[in-house]
C-alpha cells in the first residue's frame, strides 16, 4: 500500500511541476548583470577622439545611455517587476545591440585608396548612404537596378529593412523599392510605386527567399520592363520571381526622387546594416545573359543606358562627395559606417 501511495505522490508531483506556469518559474536575471559589467568595462577603458583606435563621442554616448537603460531593468528586476523571462530579454538584446554598435563604431583610419568593404550600420536610422535627389533615378518604363550585398546576423530588427530605395509613401505610391521583409526567415522583395492614389490597389511586389548565408557577397538584380509587362527579380544571375504588370504601368516620381541605401529616404523606420560594392542603375532591362555578364565586369561610366554606378571597393578621398563613375551624380555618407581594409 505504502508502494502505491508513494507512486501516486510522485506522478502529482511531477504533474504539478509541468503545469507551473511561466510567471510562477524562476526569472534569470544573469545576462542583465553579465552585460552591466561588459558595458561598464567599455566606458572605463575606451578612448574618446577622431584618431585610429578611439571610438566616437557619440557612440560613447549611446553606450551611456545604454548602460542607463540597462540599469533600469536590473532595477526591476530587483523590484520583482517582471513577471515574464521575455521581459528580462528585451532589456538584454538592448544591451548587446547597444555593445555591438560601440564595438563596430571604432575608428579604423585607411589612407585613400585603400583596397576596403564599406558597411553601412543602418539599424536605428543611425547610418546610410545619401546618393541625392535627381529624375534620372525615378525609374521610368525599363530600368535595371543592380549590387553586390551582404549581411551579417542581426541586419534587420523590424519588418522591413531598406536596401536600396527611391521609394515615396504614404499615398500616392512614388519610385520603387529593393528591401527585405521580416526579421527572421527574411524575403527580399522589388516594390514599385506608380502614382496611383488608389488604396484599394495592391503595390505591385515580387519576392523571394533571401539569403540565409551571412557574410557571404551575393549578386541583386531587379529589372522593370512596361513594353514586356513583367517585373524581375534575379540573384546570383539565377531569375527568382517575376510577375506581370498593368499595361502603361511606369514607376515615375521626378519632383522629388531622392535615392539612399540602407535606410528609406522618407520613412527611417525602414531600416538595416549591411554592405554593398558595385551598385549600377541603367535605363534598359537587362536579360538574364546580361546579368550574369556584369555580375562579373566592371564597368567605365560611359556605357549605353548608365544611369549611375559606384563602386564603394576602396575608400574614398572625401566620403561626403563621392562621384560616380559617370560624374554625374554625388553620394555621401552620413553616419554610422566603416570601411573595413580588404587584404591580399
Amino acid at each position: 500500500m505504502r508502494t502505491v501511495l508513494f507512486i501516486f505522490s510522485l506522478i502529482v508531483l511531477f504533474s504539478c511541476k509541468n503545469n507551473t506556469t511561466e510567471s510562477e518559474q524562476a526569472l534569470n536575471y544573469d545576462e542583465l548583470f553579465s552585460l552591466k559589467d561588459s558595458i561598464e568595462l567599455r566606458l572605463n577603458t575606451a578612448v574618446v577622439g577622431e584618431t585610429d583606435g578611439t571610438y566616437p563621442q557619440s557612440s560613447y554616448n549611446d553606450l551611456e545611455n545604454a548602460l542607463y537603460e540597462l540599469n533600469e531593468g536590473i532595477s526591476k528586476a530587483r523590484a520583482e517587476v517582471f513577471v515574464l523571462q521575455f521581459e528580462v530579454d528585451s532589456y538584454v538584446l538592448e544591451a548587446k545591440k547597444a555593445i555591438r554598435l560601440f564595438d563596430q563604431s571604432v575608428n579604423v583610419l585607411l589612407p585613400p585608396g585603400t583596397p576596403a568593404e564599406l558597411f553601412v550600420n543602418g539599424v536605428d536610422h543611425k547610418g546610410y548612404i545619401d546618393f541625392g535627389s535627381s529624375p534620372d533615378y525615378c525609374g521610368g518604363p525599363k530600368f535595371t537596378v543592380e549590387a553586390w550585398t551582404k549581411y551579417d546576423e542581426g541586419f534587420i530588427e523590424t519588418a522591413f529593412g531598406s536596401f536600396l530605395s527611391t521609394f515615396i509613401s504614404p499615398l500616392p505610391y512614388k519610385g520603387w523599392t529593393l528591401h527585405y521583409w521580416g526579421a527572421s526567415n527574411s524575403l527580399l522583395r522589388f516594390s514599385i510605386g506608380t502614382d496611383n492614389s488608389n488604396p484599394d490597389l495592391t503595390l505591385p511586389t515580387i519576392y523571394t527567399s533571401a539569403p540565409s548565408e551571412y557574410g557571404k557577397w551575393f549578386h541583386v538584380a531587379a529589372v522593370f520592363d512596361s513594353n514586356l509587362k513583367k517585373q524581375m527579380l534575379y540573384i546570383n544571375g539565377e531569375l527568382k520571381s517575376t510577375a506581370d504588370i498593368s499595361d502603361n504601368m511606369v514607376v515615375n516620381s521626378p519632383d522629388d526622387m531622392r535615392m539612399w541605401a540602407f535606410v528609406e529616404p522618407k520613412d527611417n523606420s525602414r531600416c538595416m546594416s549591411g554592405y554593398i560594392k558595385k551598385f549600377r542603375i541603367w535605363s534598359t532591362s537587362k536579360t538574364v545573359e546580361e546579368i550574369n555578364t556584369l555580375m562579373v565586369s566592371d564597368v567605365v561610366g560611359d556605357e549605353p543606358g548608365l544611369v549611375c554606378a559606384w563602386d564603394f571597393v576602396e575608400t574614398p578621398e572625401n566620403s561626403e562627395e563621392m562621384i560616380d563613375k559617370t560624374g554625374r551624380h554625388t553620394a555621401k555618407l552620413v553616419g554610422v559606417y566603416k570601411w573595413k581594409e580588404v587584404k591580399e
